[in-house]
């Protein structure tokens, strides 16, 4: 009796101590215990939150949930604080988007107005947040009635927007049918995304026009705008809009220090995307060991458009299926779109940029593949190595002799020039440009050349393996080149 006594004792000890321990910060803040339902019906929106508010009160710990399906308009994460949804568990956006309030921030948006506009999830100026667990976030795209608008007023919600916050992770969870971008982290430092599933993708049949079923949202998988110190691993994205998109909002800001590894994306734009807005600084960025299929524009793709300086740029292992625009798509001009008031815009800088061991199949006759700036500002210092490309081809000898427009103020994407010169690579404006053990195929017979340069200061090329038709007038056009050596194969027949 004693010894039963004794234990009982010693469990009503150990319970206290767990108690007094979550109040300490050390714990899990169950939102069941605030009063949330989890039938998917009534609003949990201040359950959530008042175990938000406890947990990081109490100096942090996790706020949990679990076996149930919470119905939520916007919550705030505060520093410290982990919010982790248990397998089987979804957190549902609301369908009334007054649920999710534009409300005042300390920090200028896409327009520079200091709000903060929609989402089901935000965090401001947080310290050691996180969002954990294999559950669902379902942002309800398909049931918010607010028309199509870009994310710079747009009445619908992002499913997660943090903004100026450190030390952030993003583990595992899924997030699902966003209304606008799926997530969007701006001026952060210290950044994991790790091992996430994104499917928000309206239209998913890639061989049908791009809105055929339903209109588009806008709704990017995954954007880093004016981050340092970012990792992105593991992820497996489809997306109405660019899968993975760095930008840069403030010309005085930077994406730096950012490495994506190991992801499989798909888009209706496209697929791994330095850009479009690009005012600041995009340096020492490298992708790696990634696989892009089913998208619609470009594969991969970077530019300056908005007068920012992009150097140190490396993609490396990339394989690539069925793409529908451009294969590799780089880019120099002067849109010179501001994205904050009174700000001053950049000389734009496009150099020192890395593509090796790429491999792709099926890739758009029209777009094939362009690096290209503008007369008076030249992409510098680009090396193409170990790429093995098989377009879709198709075309005839006279298609090789349409004139490209400069396009300098249009907006950047391999669709920007319209069908191109070359099969397989276009360049013009450019300096230093190296291309090594370079394989180009295609599937029907073109009779373009391989690659077409214009007004290009110092190129090699070693290497070439280039397929081509007795009708196709030369595999390698140059005009306006000045070159440093030129070792190119015959063409595999």
């Amino acid at each position: 009796m004693k010894t039963n006594r004794l234990i009982l004792l010693l469990f009503g000890m150990l319970s206290l101590s767990l108690t007094v321990s979550a109040q300490r910060g050390n714990g899990t803040w169950d939102v069941f215990d605030s009063g949330a339902k989890g039938d998917g019906k009534t609003k949990d929106t201040k359950a959530i939150q008042a175990a938000i508010d406890k947990c990081h009160a109490a100096g942090g710990g996790r706020v949990y949930l679990h076996n149930g399906t919470f119905l939520s308009g916007t919550i705030y994460l505060k520093s410290n604080v982990t919010l982790h949804i248990e397998a089987g568990a979804t957190l549902l956006g609301s369908d009334n988007v007054n649920d999710f309030p534009s409300i005042s921030s300390k920090y200028p948006s896409y327009t520079g107005d200091f709000v903060t506009n929609k989402m089901l999830i935000y965090a401001e100026d947080a310290v050691n947040i996180a969002i954990t667990g294999y559950g669902t976030i379902d942002g309800r795209g398909d049931d918010i009635k607010e028309p199509y608008l870009s994310p710079s007023f747009s009445g619908r919600p992002r499913i997660i927007h943090f903004r100026a916050c450190e030390n952030v992770k993003i583990l595992r969870v899924k997030l699902y049918n966003s209304a606008s971008w799926v997530q969007s982290y701006q001026s952060c430092k210290n950044v994991l995304i790790d091992g996430i599933t994104v499917d928000s993708r309206e239209n998913k049949d890639i061989e049908k026009p791009r809105w055929a079923d339903a209109k588009g949202r806008n709704n990017d998988g995954l954007d880093l705008v004016d981050c340092q110190q970012v990792r992105i691993a593991n992820c497996n994205i489809s997306s109405g809009d660019d899968a993975i998109c760095l930008k840069s909002f403030s010309p005085d800001e930077a994406c730096r220090d950012i490495t994506i590894t190991n992801c499989i994306v798909s888009s209706n734009a496209s697929g791994i995307k330095i850009g479009t807005e690009t005012s600041g600084t995009m340096e020492d960025i490298t992708v790696s060991n990634c696989v892009v299929y089913d998208t619609r524009v470009d594969a991969i793709s970077m530019m300056t458009a908005d007068g920012a300086t992009v150097q140190r740029i490396t993609f490396s292992g990339i394989t690539m299926r069925n793409i529908k625009g451009g294969a590799i798509f780089v880019r120099l001009n002067k849109r010179n779109r501001p994205y904050r008031k009174n700000a001053k815009i950049n000389e734009p800088v496009l150099k020192d940029i890395l593509i090796e061991n790429i491999q792709g199949t099926r890739i758009s006759a029209d777009y094939s593949s362009s690096i290209s700036g503008i007369p008076d500002a030249f992409v510098e210092n680009i090396t193409l190595r170990n790429i093995n490309l098989t377009f879709e081809g198709g075309m005839k000898a006279a298609d090789a002799d349409r004139q490209i427009p400069e396009q300098e103020k249009g907006y950047p994407n391999g669709l920007t020039f319209g069908r191109l010169p070359a099969y397989g690579f276009f360049i013009r404006h450019a300096k230093n440009v190296f291309m090594d053990n370079i394989q180009l195929r295609f599937l029907k017979e073109d009779q373009r050349p391989a690659i077409v340069c214009e007004d290009v200061e110092g190129l090699e090329i070693t290497k070439l393996k280039a397929q081509r038709t007795a009708q196709t007038p030369v595999l390698v056009r140059k005009v306006n080149v000045r070159e440093k050596n030129d070792d190119n194969d015959s063409g595999i027949k």
